[in-house]
């Protein structure tokens, strides 16, 4: 009996042991974990498991939480656990689910013609009869109502918006912004957020996060921008600037031109980075792999744009900020890509650069057209068909993620399935290249010219792959990816950053610089010394080409005088905005009117066109390039981290309106192969088919292998796989 006790014993203490195990090993199954690179992510709009499983979907729009100001309590805790169930339901099935969550606050007015009150916000309703409901996630009752909360402008008055469906009236709903400086408002928004997560969801596309043109000079921005100047400002800069030494009675300016214009614009995007960055804290309590990006404008990808909105994409993509960027980037079909009826390509890659290189490498997506109507009046199936594949071809060749909208044509579904059969080639990839154009914000920030975006269109018009770095990447290793680095006119840049160049260009590295840089600091004051220009064995930079050898590198000089017009483009505006914000046509030459539309103007292209010829006599030909003209293809490269593959993206932009496709045929590509690596392979298709081996032929091995392939044909979008050794 003693015996059977202890055999029963063991039996037990084995089962036991054994139970035990199971549940960590089914707790540790339940851990779900989103793959969070770009290669993985394929977005579709519903979440439907026909309509993603149909196009080969991975991430999609799951269920959160309510607004507090929405709902009772009870109803808010029932939303919660019905959000829970929906959204685990989605990651037993593999799929990321993400969530919009707006930040604004929502009222309605007696008509949508009358002006509305901060008093008609319901927020305030909220506030008077139910916060003390919800304290549990925002906190006890605040003395400042919500009213005190609005982002506002100099004479009190607030900004809002009110909807419209496409071609329709607007109705009386309006809405307004909270304060990224308000402590008040922050505090709700961070409940706000982490009730979303407790969903859990994977992440949040968190929206209206910006400031609105002309505020915020509420108090707390006030005392806020003060300390900003003291933290980030050196006196002897603002001495300089502005013959200020105390800053304790500085006020925000009003408009460009005052004292401090340019700090007020940093600190506007400062403030609202540092808002993503609270609402990531307060949602990663409740959910450690918790994602986040704002929706703040920011995807026309230059400086302009960081001014009205506050939407510094450099600050937002620095890491412990978002983990993703989402961005409104195309104005309807006056930027949608393509070929227009007067035959110009219309392109998108120098944003989709500048969002790759400011996210680090982050998923970017890209809200973009709705190739549905009314947008459209009465599409075809063709029309629909060939936009899609457009749209996603040209996100995908610029490491971006197209997000799939209300309908998806046959033509984007064979491009989704296409991408899902090569996402082990995908995953883990990163734009590069042998060249990198330094894009910088800043510029424009301190009201200067740069013209990264339009050298992009540039280069890609002429076939040279290329990537866009940003000022940052200058101070880390990253530096060292490339063999050319063009300065397309950066008149500010540190001197920390012009000796990081120096030392570049002593191991071997090329610059190319166009215009004065680095005559002024980052501050935008006038430098004591141009470490570039001595570079190049001069104190001022000459009105001539120059090339200087320095040790193991090369750097080289262009000219760039600014004219009076300052290559300004002449446009037609559309009223004072665009869809996004203002033009800024009157400041600012590089704007998508000109590098998306190829309405750059004359003289800054013809400079542009001399840079373009200069890379190619640099590299003596042998660079990443289509050697032949072909003027609707744009090529972009990319490697995986162990350096086994390198990617060769292809984009036909002679697609349009109507769906007509025409096919690139016998398109000669040179490529040059990574240091220190050969090239073993080459597979590729043009046609959204399975990839097939194309031959190649070795132009050179030195100093790196340069090969020369051809696509016998493109249709929209094509990939190579370069497998290397």
């Amino acid at each position: 009996m003693a015996q059977f006790k202890k055999m029963f014993a063991g039996v037990l203490l084995f089962f036991t042991v054994m139970m035990l195990s199971l549940c960590v090993k089914s707790n540790q199954t339940q851990v779900w974990k989103p793959l969070a690179d770009w290669g993985h992510w394929r977005l579709g709009q519903k979440a439907d498991l026909e309509f993603l499983q149909k196009n080969h979907f991975t991430v999609t729009f799951g269920s959160g939480a309510p607004s507090v100001e929405d709902v009772t309590r009870e109803e808010f805790d029932k939303k919660i656990a019905e959000a829970k169930e929906f959204n685990k339901s989605y990651h037993d099935q593999g799929y990321i689910v993400l969530r919009y969550l707006s930040t604004s606050l929502n009222g309605t007015s007696e008509s949508n013609k009358d002006i509305p009150t901060k008093e008609q916000i319901k927020m305030l309703k909220f506030y008077n009869e139910n916060w003390n409901d919800f304290q549990d996630y925002i906190g006890p009752k605040p003395e400042q109502d919500p009213t005190t909360w609005i982002t506002v402008y100099p004479d009190g008055t607030f900004p809002f918006y009110r909807y419209a469906p496409y071609g329709k009236e607007t109705g009386s709903g309006f809405e307004t912004w909270g304060c990224p400086n308000n402590p008040y408002y922050n505090r709700m928004m961070e409940g706000r957020i982490r009730a979303q997560a407790e969903t859990g969801i994977d992440g949040s596309y968190v929206d209206w996060t910006q400031i609105a043109g002309g505020t915020c000079y509420c108090s707390y921005c006030q005392e806020a921008f003060v300390k900003y100047l003291k933290d980030t400002l050196p006196i002897a800069a603002a001495q300089a600037k502005y013959n200020v030494a105390d800053y304790q009675s500085v006020k925000p300016p009003q408009k460009r031109g005052e004292p401090f214009w340019m700090e007020w614009l940093k600190f506007r995007g400062y403030s609202v980075a540092e808002f993503h960055k609270r609402l990531r804290t307060a949602a990663r309590q409740a959910n450690p792999n918790f994602m986040i990006a704002g929706n703040v404008f920011g995807g026309f990808g230059y400086g302009p744009i960081a001014c009205d909105a506050a939407g510094n994409m450099e600050y937002l993509g620095k890491e412990g900020y978002d983990d993703f960027i989402y961005s409104e980037m195309q104005e309807f079909l006056d930027s949608a890509p393509r070929k227009n009826e007067e035959g110009v390509k219309i392109t998108n890659s120098p944003a989709l650069k500048f969002l790759s290189a400011a996210s680090h490498g982050k998923p970017v997506i890209i809200y973009a057209t709705e190739i549905t109507p009314p947008i459209f009046p009465d599409p075809t199936e063709k029309c629909l068909s060939a936009m899609a594949q457009i749209n996603i071809a040209e996100a995908v060749a610029n490491h971006t993620i197209f997000r799939e909208k209300r309908e998806t044509p046959p033509g984007a579904t064979a491009v989704y399935q296409f991408l899902a059969e090569n996402e082990t080639n995908l995953v883990g990839a990163q734009l590069t290249g042998n060249i990198a154009v330094v894009a910088s914000l800043n510029q424009y920030l301190a009201g200067e010219l740069s013209f990264a975006f339009s050298a992009s269109r540039v280069l890609a018009d002429r076939g040279i792959a290329h990537v866009m770095i940003i000022e940052d990447d200058l101070l880390t290793a990253k530096i060292n990816d490339f063999d050319l680095i063009v300065l397309p006119y950066l008149p500010l840049l540190s001197l920390q950053k012009q000796a990081a160049l120096q030392k570049y260009v002593e191991n071997g590295g090329r610059v190319l610089i166009l215009g004065e840089c680095g005559q002024k600091d980052e501050n935008n004051v006038a430098q004591q010394e141009n470490l570039l220009a001595k570079m190049l064995g001069v104190e001022k930079y000459p009105d001539t080409v120059i090339e200087k050898a320095i040790q193991k590198g090369q750097v080289s000089f262009m000219p760039l005088p600014i004219p009076e017009s300052r290559f300004l483009i002449a446009m037609k505006s559309k009223g004072e905005y665009t869809t996004f914000g203002p033009t800024m046509a009157d400041l600012f030459a590089d704007i998508p009117e000109g590098y998306t539309r190829n309405r750059i103007d004359p003289q800054l292209r013809a400079a542009l066109e001399a840079l373009a010829d200069k890379i190619i006599s640099v590299f003596d030909g042998k660079l990443t390039c289509l050697p032949e003209k072909s003027p609707y293809v744009e090529m972009t490269t990319m490697v995986n981290k162990d350096m086994s593959k390198m990617l060769v993206h292809f984009v036909n932009y002679d697609v349009t309106l109507d769906g007509t496709i025409t096919p690139a045929t016998d398109v000669a590509v040179n490529l040059l192969a990574p240091k220190g690596k050969h090239i073993k392979q080459i597979q590729y298709s043009g046609e959204l088919a399975a990839l097939n081996q194309v031959q190649y032929n070795v132009i050179s091995e030195q100093p790196q292998q340069l090969v020369m392939f051809e696509l016998d044909n493109l249709n929209v979008y094509g990939l190579a796989v370069v497998s290397l050794e």
